[in-house]
């Protein structure tokens, strides 16, 4: 026979989709510092993408897809996916002042709201699609937004915004608008005090060099004049010494400047530090609780299933003594019943034999179970006393009731108690002349107090009675009975 399989195993399952914030972010010009020196851009780019890491679990993003110099990023809300940005293109800012500019490396960064399917982890669709369209827009270091990230961050972040129109990008149905961020939130952003501060020491140093310049000039001016020599001494040492204070203001000057660029960085360093200790900090005391609540969950189920298995015991031990109790009162009422039929056979018999008198020569006898004294017999008459039971070949789950029958006639019909409280459990048995029997039973189902039937089929010979079937709305559960008759 072949194999039966199931229609359901073959169906794919369901793909899942979610309303996503997607950021996607490369480097401006990575082929081109690959070319030059690959070794240096390699190191670049992992302290830039550690910055980056860092950064974006602050703010409770992480990456699902990276690619050479590109990275795929989902966040929970726009508001976050924004500032993260925000602040990725700050830090790294500071950064790339540090670097030579052979080696300085900067991000385009899209950010995109919409809907994306998920697979193992990844992230499909045109949400995805569109943010790493939106990112070729962008310029070096800077940030481009959709429409949809637009409307969700209006008037929540300190930030400035440039339309740039609906965009028709590749391989996308529908125009997209687009923006790009042209300032960030305070803070986020270096400031343009600390800027504007740093330059001007530089201008000093350079309007010191071009006053040195012009005073040069005007030496050579007078040094042609041969008739003011002792004005050209004078010009001269002048001249010097404004060349060494321009000299000396440049220097102090870039020291400044490179002063303020290294609090500027330290600054930024120990913020990001800061920031990351009280998130730290903040996850291990959920870490804590969330444990102190599944320790006391585990408690109670404990607990609980302590308290079930005692009440099952319980349980079974109420109807095992109830079982016992009807199984005595039934053999009681069982050995009356036998008595007080003897006694009436007794008492027929001698009524017969008063009434045939004593020249009849012979004696009647007592009846015999099942025989009927005027002349019909049934021999299947009598009571049986067995058990049937649910599942008879599997001990684990075997369940068995012992309900005596009493046939008369050919028929008997029986009533016990069942498992469902306040319910009974009854059956009629019919025994044909030709030994076949047949049991119709009518109970409940302990789990749900639902009704249920059975019919169990059979013989009667040699004095018992063998019964086979099965509940018949119960998935087919197996019953079996048999009795042995005892009068």
């Amino acid at each position: 026979m072949a194999k039966e399989t199931n229609p359901a195993d073959d169906e794919e399952p369901t793909l899942e989709r979610r309303l996503a914030t997607i950021l996607s972010a490369d480097v401006a010009g990575y082929t081109r510092l690959m070319g030059e020196n690959e070794e240096a851009t390699v190191k670049t780019l992992r302290a830039h993408r550690a910055v980056f890491e860092a950064l974006l679990k602050q703010h409770h993003g992480r990456v699902f897809n990276t690619a050479g110099d590109a990275i795929l990023a989902e966040f929970p809300s726009a508001v976050e996916a924004v500032r993260c940005a925000t602040e990725i293109q700050t830090a790294l800012q500071t950064r790339n002042e540090h670097l030579p500019p052979e080696l300085k490396m900067l991000f385009r960064m899209g950010i995109n709201l919409g809907d994306v399917v998920v697979q193992e982890g990844d992230l499909l669709g045109d949400g995805v699609n569109v943010a790493a369209r939106i990112q070729t827009v962008a310029e070096p270091g800077g940030i481009c937004i959709s429409g949809s990230v637009y409307d969700q961050i209006q008037n929540k972040l300190s930030l400035q915004f440039r339309p740039l129109g609906e965009q028709q990008f590749k391989n996308v149905g529908q125009p997209v608008r687009t923006f790009t961020i042209t300032h960030g939130e305070k803070g986020a952003l270096p400031s343009s005090i600390r800027r504007m501060g740093a330059n001007t020491l530089r201008n000093l140093g350079i309007a010191g060099i071009a006053g040195a310049a012009l005073i040069a000039a005007g030496f050579w001016l007078y040094r042609s004049s041969e008739t003011n020599r002792s004005e050209q001494s004078v010009l001269s040492t002048q001249l010097e010494a404004e060349k060494k204070a321009a000299v000396e203001a440049r220097k102090t000057a870039e020291e400044q400047s490179r002063r303020a660029q290294d609090a500027e960085a330290k600054a930024e360093r120990e913020r990001i530090v800061a920031e990351a200790a009280k998130r730290e900090a903040a996850l291990q005391l959920q870490l804590q609780s969330a444990e102190g609540a599944r320790a006391r969950a585990e408690a109670e189920r404990k607990r609980l299933d302590d308290d079930r298995q005692r009440a099952e015991a319980t349980q079974r031990a109420a109807e095992t003594r109830a079982a016992e109790e009807k199984r005595a009162a039934e053999a009681r009422a069982a050995e009356e019943k036998r008595a007080a039929e003897a006694r009436a056979e007794e008492k027929k018999s001698r009524r017969v034999e008063a009434s045939a008198g004593p020249s009849a020569g012979t004696k009647v006898a007592a009846a015999a179970p099942g025989v009927n004294v005027a002349g019909g017999t049934n021999k299947f008459d009598g009571t049986y006393l067995g058990e049937m039971c649910n599942f008879p070949d599997d001990p684990s789950r075997r369940l068995c009731w012992n309900p005596p029958l009493v046939v008369e006639n050919g028929v008997a019909a029986a009533t016990w108690p069942s498992r469902v409280p306040g319910k009974a459990t009854r059956s009629r048995t019919t025994i044909a002349a030709n030994s076949t029997a047949r049991m119709d039973v009518d109970g409940w189902n302990a789990s749900n107090g639902m009704p249920l039937t059975a019919v169990l089929e059979g013989r009667a010979a040699d004095n018992r009675i063998d019964l086979k079937g099965a509940w018949n709305n119960k998935g087919s559960v197996p019953i079996e009975g048999h009795w042995t008759r005892t009068q």
